[in-house]
């Protein structure tokens, strides 16, 4: 099977966590092409530039997965007239309440007790298993809508673009038959954006961000325990992915067979 081959890098002025899924090959030989399907940060601070480049992408839709309070706190995506936004918010599924918030409001003692002696990290792993386990309903939602035709070329964010978007990237690769070291390949190419994050949580005024750094570092980047907690949750409860795909997500042959149909050649 070829290695990955990710496409040039897109670089905008206020755009974080950018990039084109294509260079992904499948099992079969097939390849997802350049310019079909994107992913990205929020849209909420895109300067003029930005949104003439996202214009040049030719996007037909794009799909937001933020709640309400990070767009609150993000600003409403700015998007070329002619984008269809499609809104699937997701919660974070590890502790019901908005992470950023917790940490902004907290003091030092609190992110210490919190977030000390590797419970950062365990917080993590079990907020990518519980993508997989409770937000079946919006994921199953994001790959129908995807699969309609006249979808793409179309691009999915989160926040940071990396956790919410890091299920939703893997969801389309595995559907697409793209093997799981591509797809954890993929995944981990959001650590190119951590400093970026770390910025963002400076420029917040989050107390102490300094000083904590360290101890908040595993809520800031990708990890391959992380997306390991993905799969094994799929695994414990699906047995596969093809169970997790037609049973969980309700996700049918004919609606796999559109979404390679689109975007794969």
């Amino acid at each position: 099977m070829p290695p990955f081959r990710e496409p040039p890098t897109q670089r905008f002025e206020r755009v974080a966590n950018f990039r084109d899924l294509g260079g992904h090959t499948t099992r079969e030989g097939r390849r997802v092409p350049s310019g079909r399907l994107f992913r990205s940060g929020h849209l909420g601070h895109a300067s003029d530039d930005d949104v003439e480049q996202l214009a040049s992408l030719g996007l037909r839709r794009v799909f937001d997965f933020r709640t309400l309070a990070d767009i609150e706190h993000d600003g409403p995506d700015r998007l070329p007239p002619s984008v269809e936004h499609l809104r699937l918010p997701m919660p974070d599924p590890a502790g019901g309440q908005d992470l950023r918030s917790l940490i902004q409001e907290s003091g030092p003692d609190v992110i210490q007790e919190m977030f000390g002696n590797g419970r950062a990290a365990e917080w993590m792993r079990r907020s990518a298993a519980g993508l997989v386990r409770e937000r079946r309903e919006p994921y199953a939602e994001f790959l129908t809508e995807l699969a309609r035709p006249g979808s793409v070329p179309a691009l999915f964010h989160c926040s940071a673009g990396k956790d919410r978007a890091g299920w939703a990237g893997s969801l389309v690769l595995l559907t697409l038959g793209v093997e799981e070291e591509q797809v954890v390949e993929q995944y981990l190419l959001s650590n190119r954006e951590t400093e970026r994050i770390r910025e963002r949580l400076r420029s917040a005024a989050v107390a102490d961000a300094e000083k904590f750094s360290d101890l908040l570092e595993p809520l800031l980047a990708v990890h391959p325990d992380y997306i390991d907690a993905s799969f094994r949750a799929m695994h414990e409860d699906w047995g596969d992915f093809d169970r997790y795909l037609h049973e969980g997500l309700g996700i049918s042959e004919e609606q796999r067979g559109q979404l390679q149909a689109s975007l794969l050649e």
